[in-house]
């Protein structure tokens, strides 16, 4: 059932309380006697009770009255607690952000952007969860993460999806592979060496798939892992080569190991910026977005 009940008939209601008087009220507001005189009415008719006992001396507030002008009270403090609360995130004074990030992106690209944040807006309470893409993109549509910062692939079509930086693959070896002494591979140099890489679940997977199928090659890795620090571990030791992302090989340490460029092959991923298309961004994440774009141009 819908009430009819305006912020003028509780103010009225509230200064009639407090001054005890409907010309005093009329005085504060602003407004003439008789019109604060009708505002009551209305509230009395609605609620059906009387709010206040009149004598030609003094207004008396009822026990109705004290038990409304209470729970009134309360919720102007609480409202006035909201608006405080919304102004300050407004600001950037107060608020939450959960980034939602791939492995690899939140190795090597994010700390500094996280960084930065943190210095700029201390007062932001930040979370990063870092899961393969599809995972990411659950987290999204869940709303346990305010944007995902990932490599974009097919099935992004729901969401709004921004590019922000290209990251391409480079094949490792170890130092003494035959290939270590080249300035650049071709893909068929390397397809039939053991290969190590990140699992089907992984963007990375879709990257290195879709090169090897143009090349008319079959990838089938001798070894899967799901960290980036152990395939490159792996190719040190000499199990294997693998394709690592240069944005992630610039963190990881590469002492033992040979980056090399592959010619005849696209191994670029582009790195973006996925929100849900059903959900208005919050100051905190429209900052923060803001500041990964200014991260990506030093990348360039």
């Amino acid at each position: 059932m819908m009430i009819n009940l305006s912020p003028a008939d509780l103010d009225a209601f509230i200064s009639v309380a407090e001054t005890g008087s409907f010309r005093q009220s009329a005085e504060q507001l602003r407004v003439s006697q008789p019109t604060v005189s009708s505002r009551i009415r209305h509230l009395e008719d609605i609620l059906m009770v009387k709010l206040f006992h009149r004598t030609t001396r003094r207004v008396v507030i009822t026990e109705a009255g004290e038990r409304l002008r209470a729970r009134v009270e309360r919720m102007v403090l609480e409202t006035r607690a909201l608006l405080t609360e919304f102004r300050e995130e407004a600001q950037l004074q107060r608020g939450r952000l959960t980034v939602g990030a791939s492995p690899s992106v939140a190795s090597s690209y994010l700390p500094a952007v996280i960084g930065d944040y943190r210095r700029r807006w201390p007062d932001i309470e930040i979370a990063l969860i870092d899961d393969f893409y599809g995972q990411a993109l659950d987290r999204l549509q869940n709303g346990q993460v305010d944007l995902v910062v990932a490599p974009l692939a097919s099935g992004a079509e729901a969401y709004i999806c921004e590019p922000l930086l290209d990251d391409v693959f480079k094949l490792a070896v170890p130092d003494h592979h035959r290939l270590a002494s080249r300035d650049e591979v071709a893909l068929a140099d390397f397809a039939d060496e053991p290969q190590i890489t990140m699992p089907p679940e992984s963007a990375a997977w879709a990257t290195l798939r879709s090169a090897f199928a143009k090349a008319g090659q079959d990838l089938t890795p001798a070894y899967m892992t799901r960290f980036s620090l152990t395939l490159v571990s792996m190719v040190r030791e000499g199990l294997g080569v693998g394709l690592v992302s240069g944005l992630l090989s610039r963190t990881l340490d590469m002492r033992g190991v040979t980056l090399l460029p592959v010619a005849d092959a696209d191994l670029t991923r582009h790195i973006g910026i996925v929100r849900a298309r059903d959900r208005a961004p919050n100051p905190a994440s429209d900052a923060f977005r803001e500041l990964l774009f200014k991260h990506a141009k030093t990348l360039q």
